[in-house]
């Protein structure tokens, strides 16, 4: 308030009134984009909030790491945090579409492998950690991307528009994460069979906000 003066030009303020603020929704909720990219996010959200929600039982009920299981869970954040920084070096050459379209195929791709190992049996730590570690360095590419492609739409209302987003990802992430922790069984298959599943409904947002096609380099800023 005192060292940061207001850019926004007097003539684009919003008047911040209860009717200014539903009509703001009204723009967000009626945007195709906006919603689907919304949704995406949050199936995408309920599949780390599952991780988070079993990862002890993982770690240190089934693959038994003890004292280990810090640092291994710190790893995987340790290789998130390396996929991001890469996305941000590489998202303004290669497109956002492209970047988070691609990593959540093999998002879900990896997911696949893991459930299907562990349909056969008990699944090495080691193929574990690499199929979970793919899985998790995926997830980089797609949460961001995907924030910054619903709001592309709704500049004009960008405050209601990042309020709405992260209400609706973080509630239905920790429910549906909540979820698939519920079903854990002693094995690493619910989890991965719960990546598949929020992987591909995932992927129908996706390609409804898109209108079928993925991959495309820009987008309609006024879909609705």
């Amino acid at each position: 308030f005192f060292r940061m003066p207001e850019t926004l030009k007097p003539e684009n303020r919003r008047p911040f009134t209860v009717l200014a603020v539903l009509e703001g929704f009204r723009y967000v909720f009626t945007n195709r984009t906006a919603v689907c990219y919304i949704l995406a996010n949050a199936m995408i959200l309920g599949a780390l909030f599952s991780f988070i929600n079993t990862a002890q039982q993982v770690y240190v009920g089934i693959y038994q790491l003890g004292t280990w299981f810090p640092a291994v869970f710190a790893g995987v954040a340790s290789l998130m945090s390396l996929g991001s920084f890469l996305n941000s070096r590489l998202v303004g050459r290669i497109g956002m579409r492209r970047m988070s379209h691609a990593a959540l195929l093999l998002f879900i791709g990896f997911s696949a492998c893991l459930a299907f190992l562990a349909v056969q049996g008990p699944v090495s730590f080691p193929v574990f950690i690499v199929l979970f570690g793919s899985t998790m360095f995926c997830f980089s590419s797609i949460g961001s991307n995907f924030g910054a492609l619903a709001m592309e739409p709704l500049g004009h209302v960008a405050g209601t528009a990042a309020s709405a987003q992260g209400s609706i990802q973080i509630v239905s992430g920790a429910l549906l994460g909540a979820l698939i922790g519920q079903a854990f069984d002693g094995t690493v298959l619910p989890m991965a069979l719960g990546f598949i599943i929020l992987g591909c409904l995932s992927l129908v947002f996706v390609l409804i906000a898109e209108k079928g096609r993925l991959f495309r380099v820009g987008g309609q800023v006024n879909g609705s």
